[in-house]
């Protein structure tokens, strides 16, 4: 089971540029019986490998992502993430969740409506701008609200600094790696969660054939048609956080899955 699921989580990560913990978390608690902590650490360990591979092979291709781009926003995301920590006692994250799941809906609409036009020219100053910022917000919100980096750093890109979608993509899977990594660290010798190794050899194995297959897919779709099939799962994943959010208000100890 976990194997199948590794499989069709890493087809999804590859396809649209989002690291995977949206999916194979809640899957994780679902069908293979994990506790919520170790699904979330089970997710991690899972999204390195596998998105490093599938950004790997956006960057071998004919896409161009720059590392240096990557760089620039992994940094400003440490930064937001420090900045984001010390607020996750002090900021009631329910109401937050529920504005983000809305704004998420909106940036989906607009990334449908806009998907026929021609991509903003923005120049090279203005570009390092936006990875900046976008580094720094998904940062912020990862570190508050535990938001992984895809859902906001394709949009931003996309839309704000002018990045064709399957580059935007390539660009989110790295993104994601050495935050994933530290985050997993961190689980490791902070929160000493045990998983069961085997099982997540297992969803990596199963993560990095369906990344290939997911490359695969992206290669043979126009970018146009991927911003589409990106943005309705952004709607997706709109609608799934303020259903939870409404099962958390009638049960104030639902799971509280990492997106």
């Amino acid at each position: 089971m976990v194997c199948i699921i590794g499989l069709l989580t890493g087809v999804l990560n590859a396809l649209l540029g989002i690291g995977g913990g949206a999916v194979l978390v809640p899957a994780l608690a679902l069908w293979a019986g994990y506790q919520q902590k170790e699904a979330q650490a089970a997710s991690l360990w899972y999204v390195v490998p596998t998105s490093l591979f599938a950004g790997f092979l956006y960057k071998s291709g004919s896409l161009d992502v720059r590392l240096e781009h990557v760089a620039a926003m992994v940094a400003a995301a440490f930064v937001g993430a420090v900045i984001g920590a010390p607020l996750v006692k002090r900021i009631h994250q329910r109401p937050l969740r529920q504005v983000f799941a809305v704004a998420l809906m909106c940036i989906a609409l607009i990334m449908v409506v806009t998907a026929s036009q021609p991509d903003i020219a923005t120049a090279r100053h203005v570009r390092y701008l936006v990875l900046t910022w976008t580094g720094l917000v998904a940062g912020f919100l990862g570190s508050l609200l535990g938001i992984g980096g895809g859902v906001i750093v394709v949009p931003a890109l996309v839309m704000l600094g002018g990045f064709d979608q399957k580059v935007a993509q390539g660009m989110s899977l790295l993104y994601v790696v050495p935050t994933a990594l530290l985050s997993a660290l961190l689980y490791r010798f902070h929160v000493k969660i045990r998983i069961d190794n085997t099982q997540v050899v297992l969803m990596v194995a199963g993560g990095l054939t369906g990344a290939f297959v997911g490359y695969q897919l992206m290669a043979a779709t126009r970018s146009q048609a991927l911003r589409i099939i990106f943005a309705v799962a952004l709607g997706v994943l709109g609608i799934f956080l303020i259903l939870r959010a409404r099962r958390a208000r009638r049960k104030e100890h639902a799971p509280d899955w990492m997106i």
